[in-house]
């Protein structure tokens, strides 16, 4: 039989080396934690720094001039929109690609320019302090076809940089010129924590990787072989408490 002592001394022992291989991973979950806690998500995603799109009304005659002007039939979606200020027609043809025209001279605007590009970007931003708005300018609009690390998605892209105070960076599709990301260094802070947490440090999206659920099972033991610990550290006193 099993003695208590035993008992404590295992758990002991377990409890220490637990506490090495997981204490700093420990550490990185709880202050993860509390910065995504701290931090809103409207602005880690930069939608407090949306600016409102005005409503674009087309007329039937136009959408059929311009599918009549491009020789596309069969058209799967059409929508008007605005883009940097143009009225555009967003149509998706019958192969499912997806492109932008001009809904009054119905002159193809996909894929749009770096000009066009720093526009939209200029257009969908409006900074939360109104004081910066006027002084918002584009420091750089670069073409990309790798992954720069904070986008994660299909490319090529536009990648449009502010020269705002929260650092922010506008990724633009060349093919619809709608803005499929916003960055900012509130998500690269939260970015860096997030990848910590879930200890996913390439793609930071796989919350069930085995090197997550290895560490999760020995903070587990850690946090068992404590409460083991803990009981045998008090329950003698108790005992001798209720003895006296």
């Amino acid at each position: 039989m099993v003695s208590g002592n035993q008992v404590r001394r295992l758990a002991l022992t377990l409890h220490n080396w637990m506490g090495l291989l997981v204490g700093l991973q420990i550490v990185f979950w709880f202050t993860g934690g509390l910065v995504m806690t701290v931090l809103p998500l409207d602005l880690v995603r930069g939608e407090r720094s949306m600016a409102k799109q005005a409503p674009v009304s087309v007329l039937a005659s136009d959408i059929t001039r311009v599918l009549a002007a491009n020789g596309i039939e069969n058209a799967r979606q059409v929508s008007a929109r605005s883009v940097a200020g143009l009225p555009v027609l967003q149509i998706t043809d019958a192969a499912g690609k997806t492109f932008i025209y001009h809904a009054e001279t119905a002159v193809l605007l996909s894929p749009i320019s770096a000009e066009l590009a720093a526009k939209v970007a200029l257009a969908d931003f409006a900074y939360r302090d109104s004081k910066h708005n006027g002084n918002i300018a584009v420091l750089a609009t670069e073409w990309l076809t790798e992954e720069p690390g904070d986008f994660r998605r299909k490319l090529p892209v536009w990648q449009v940089t502010l020269n705002d105070p929260d650092g922010t960076r506008l990724y633009v599709s060349p093919d619809t010129g709608q803005v499929l990301a916003r960055r900012n260094d509130y998500w690269r802070v939260f970015d860096f924590f997030w990848m910590l947490h879930i200890m996913d440090y390439d793609e930071r999206e796989d919350f069930n990787n085995p090197l997550l659920i290895v560490t999760t099972t020995t903070s587990t033991l850690f946090v068992i072989t404590g409460i083991i610990l803990l009981y045998f550290r008090f329950w003698p006193r108790r005992k001798q408490q209720k003895a006296g």
